[in-house]
């Protein structure tokens, strides 16, 4: 080792407390930047493993082909392994306690569909021939038929068909005729014994849609009947990059028509067509990492400025016996190597550690989440490449934080540097200071901003310090805040967790759910909320001027409206029980009188609508009426008769929020309008039973218990439950729920990170700059300042550093939230908002981190004799 490094590593040692500063601050930023790529790194293989587990391991599949076409696919280069399933028909499940779905439907699949397909086994095993059946759990949970291990099916197996002979076996829905009689049969083919052998899960929409009529048997395929069938085939791509061309180019070089991707799982692969989506991405990828290098490098930088202020004069006095430009220089970054050698390793593993924590904390939360039958949890996943890169983000931060001094320090001459004349370079106008400053600050402010003045640098470096501090915690609150509010926009989520469906077609009424078994549902210990809503649709006709502008100018675009003509807009009429209306009006801030009419039907309008934009490529939110001036509008619907009917109804009034168990918005051209079931009864009587289905909505704790729960008060009433669909929200939309609480945690997660960067660098500035006018107090102390006016002169100098840094840090800090939005605009129609709390956080803390810094720091200086200081140099 030379002796320039060697003096280097002298200093270091000297001043422990810069040096442990800035070892801390390469620790945090690396171990930032470590924990952010560990954590997408993490979140992404949790969100495939999820999507994997619900929708399957494939990438595109192929319907509707042949053994030929088949066998083609098996010899492309491009594509893995592929897995086959069948159709091979249907037969009746006599049992079915739901109307809509009386049948059972009988795939067979090849062995590679256990890999490929989110086949999910709850308990027995997987069948192992054509004589061997997997039955669905949701046949004994939305059927009310249970199936054991063991047991022995025989079934007989065919088409469905209408009366007139026409196949709909391709078709989802049960098909009834217009007064809902059954005009749909099996056309029997093949039958046969099943043997039992195990219960899965119900498959995903992709295989079972929520409208199939036939719940899903799974059996192995005999390949020996292959010849002349039909087959879907379930792909998996080598490179899943190139899935949407392969897929494409593949369905059209053999002449098949139908073909899809696994979008959600080629989605959370990265893999994505939508410029929409991948704006969105790469640009707040973007403004993350510069928020983080911005934050290291102000940090390091301000470590590494100062080690050059302290080592001046040793600079000088080394150049004066030879010691060149270049060696100084290079024991700039010399001292940059040493503290990255420490720092980083540590950064890297308190990174992993720490996200490795959070996730452990996380796991349990996420599992509450889950039914009992996955086995997908959220754990830590490092990847060598998010290391890698994670280093080579924290060295490039370090080399660019010290190359300005290192720059710097060739430029400094020896007697320039022995005499220390480089950092205070002075003139009497220079320091002048205004009378209103004495007048306002006395004799302790005028010293106070003289001070300032005098060492322009050091000044400069404090006020920075805060600047970036104040830019860095507001700009890290807006990001977390826009992306939680952005993925919440887009991820379809809800207040209830369970849903109980009552139908009623072409006016033939039904019987309502019965208030009392309501009330039992209610009571249960597993029920938290719940709510009883009738809905029917009605058109409305609105005139161009109370139409947005916006809005009116899409439809047009889209040929739903010739310009100039009122829009025919359609509305959602939603009856809230009385209890839950009494209680939503409360939360909107409205009394009963001002809303229940009962002489004129009223009503209160939600008007937003939320829906992705093919055209534009990002999630719309645009209100459909100008403003709040319709007081009423026509509705026009179709009664029992057929007949067209009107109905005025009165606008009570605009709200944002919905009742418990409705969506605070709609979809294209639709408003959403709610009233008091209890006006059924008196202004609109006339729509008594026009509803077309009435919905029983429940959060629960536990969804999974509270349905199990619910179903065996629902079974009292056999007649009721047969015409209930029952729906498990909750773990329909589970993946949702789960991303949303994920972004929350990492939201916060780097708001706190981001604060411990600044309040670090803050604390190193001041600190250090405090130790470096050791003799400047001493001086003071000399000429007989009192520790009252000296403790003045400093609280008069935090209040200036925090004024000038706000002053500089909140328009740049509005400025960087502006830029944060429009990357969240890119994919979701969003309103730009600041985040005032943060902004007001970020005031009070700059004037409390610089006092607590300044009383810090000169608490280790307070009690030193004025001799020693007047001695003091920085050496």
């Amino acid at each position: 080792m030379n002796i320039m490094n060697k003096v280097t590593l002298k200093g270091l040692l000297k001043n422990k407390t810069r040096t442990i500063v800035t070892i801390i601050g390469v620790i945090l930023s690396t171990s930032m930047f470590t924990a952010v790529t560990t954590f997408i790194s993490s979140l992404q293989n949790y969100i495939i493993d999820f999507t994997v587990a619900e929708e399957g391991s494939w990438h595109g599949s192929f319907y509707d082909i042949d053994e030929k076409e088949y066998l083609s696919l098996m010899d492309k280069e491009g594509l893995g392994d592929i897995a086959l399933t069948r159709n091979m028909g249907y037969g009746m499940l006599e049992e079915s306690i739901n109307q809509y779905k009386p049948y059972l439907r009988m795939i067979a699949v090849d062995e590679k569909a256990f890999e490929l397909l989110p086949i999910r086994l709850i308990e027995g095993r997987l069948p192992e021939n054509n004589n061997e059946i997997l039955v669905s759990d949701h046949i004994r949970s939305n059927g009310g038929v249970e199936y054991s291990i063991g047991d022995e099916l025989f079934l007989e197996l065919g088409d469905r068909v209408l009366d007139d002979g026409t196949i709909v076996t391709n078709q989802n829905a049960y098909i009834v005729g217009e007064n809902e009689e059954i005009i749909e049969s099996i056309e029997v083919k093949d039958s046969g014994t099943y043997k039992v052998v195990g219960i899965s899960k119900r498959l995903s929409h992709e295989f079972e849609g929520y409208n199939e009529p036939g719940y899903s048997l799974i059996t192995i395929m005999d390949k020996e009947d292959m010849e002349g069938g039909k087959f879907n085939a379930y792909a998996k791509v080598r490179n899943p990059k190139n899935t949407m061309k392969l897929v494409e180019s593949l369905a059209k070089e053999l002449g098949i028509e139908k073909y899809n991707f696994n979008s959600q799982l080629l989605r959370y692969m990265g893999i994505s067509d939508n410029s929409g989506f991948n704006g969105v991405l790469y640009s707040l990828a973007a403004v993350l990492t510069a928020l983080i290098m911005l934050g290291s490098i102000s940090l390091i930088y301000n470590s590494f400025s100062i080690s050059l202020s302290e080592r001046v004069k040793q600079f000088g006095m080394l150049s004066s016996v030879g010691a060149t430009a270049k060696q100084r220089r290079n024991s700039v970054f010399f001292e940059a190597v040493v503290i990255a050698g420490i720092g980083i390793p540590l950064g890297v593993l308190a990174g992993i550690a720490g996200i490795g924590t959070t996730l452990y904390l996380l796991r349990g939360q996420l599992s509450s989440f889950l039914p009992n039958d996955y086995s997908v949890t959220l754990s830590l996943s490092v990847s060598v490449g998010s290391v890698i890169i994670a280093v080579l983000i924290a060295i490039t931060t370090i080399l660019i934080s010290a190359s300005i001094p290192a720059r710097r320090s060739k430029r400094i001459s020896a007697m320039d540097a022995i005499r220390q004349t480089t950092d205070i370079k002075l003139t009497s106008k220079k320091v002048k200071t205004s009378r209103l400053t004495g007048k306002l600050f006395g004799l302790e402010g005028n010293i106070a901003l003289k001070n300032l003045k005098r060492n322009r640098r050091r000044y400069r470096s404090t006020v920075l310090s805060l600047f970036i501090s104040i830019v860095l915690f507001v700009s890290a609150s807006s990001f977390g805040m826009y992306l939680k509010d952005s993925v919440e926009n887009v991820y379809e989520n809800t207040d209830y967790d369970l849903a109980f469906y009552n139908y009623q077609y072409s006016g033939k009424v039904r019987a309502e759910i019965d208030k009392g078994m309501y009330k039992d549902i209610l009571a249960l210990d597993e029920v938290l909320e719940g709510s009883i809503i009738k809905r029917m649709n009605a058109n409305i006709n609105i005139d161009k001027e109370d139409v947005g502008d916006i809005h009116y100018k899409n439809m047009v675009e889209l040929g739903i409206v010739n310009d100039g003509e009122a829009l025919n807009v359609e509305a959602l009429i939603n009856f809230v029980d009385h209890d839950t209306f009494i209680e939503y009006l409360g939360e909107i801030g409205l009394e009963e009188e001002e809303v229940n009419n009962k002489d004129i039907p009223s009503s209160i309008v939600i008007d937003k609508q939320h829906y992705y934009n093919y055209q534009q490529e990002r999630y719309n939110n645009i209100k459909l009426l100008k403003d709040d001036s319709l007081n009423s509008f026509i509705m026009e619907y179709v009664d029992e008769n057929n007949l067209n009917k009107e109905l005025e109804v009165e606008i009570a009034a605009v709200a944002e929020e919905a009742p418990f168990g409705l969506d605070d918005y709609t979809y294209m051209n639709v408003l959403t309008v709610i009233a008091d079931e209890s006006l059924l009864d008196t202004s609109y009587i006339d729509l008594q039973d026009q509803w077309y289905t009435e919905t029983l909505l429940i959060s629960a704790e536990n969804p999974v218990e509270a349905e199990e729960a619910i179903k065996k008060i629902l079974m009292k009433d056999e007649d009721m439950f047969n015409t209930l669909g029952i729906s498990n929200v909750a773990e329909q939309i589970q993946v949702s729920r789960n991303i949303i609480t994920i972004i929350n945690v990492f939201a916060y997660g780097f708001i706190v990170l981001i604060s411990l960067i600044t309040i670090a660098n803050v604390f190193n500035t001041i600190s250090t700059n405090v130790n470096l006018r050791r003799r400047e107090f001493a001086m003071l102390k000399s000429v007989g300042m009192t520790n009252s006016s000296f403790n003045k002169m400093l609280n008069y100098e935090c209040i200036f550093y925090g004024l000038k840094a706000l002053l500089y840090g909140l328009p740049v800090s509005i400025g960087v939230t502006y830029l944060i939005y429009k990357s969240i605009e890119n994919g979701v129609d969003m309103a730009f908002y600041l985040p005032s709390s943060s902004i007001l956080i970020s005031i009070l803390s700059v004037f409390l981190v610089v006092f607590i810094s300044m009383m810090y720091s000169m608490s280790k200086i307070r009690k030193e004799n004025i001799l020693d200081g007047l001695k003091k140099e920085n050496l």
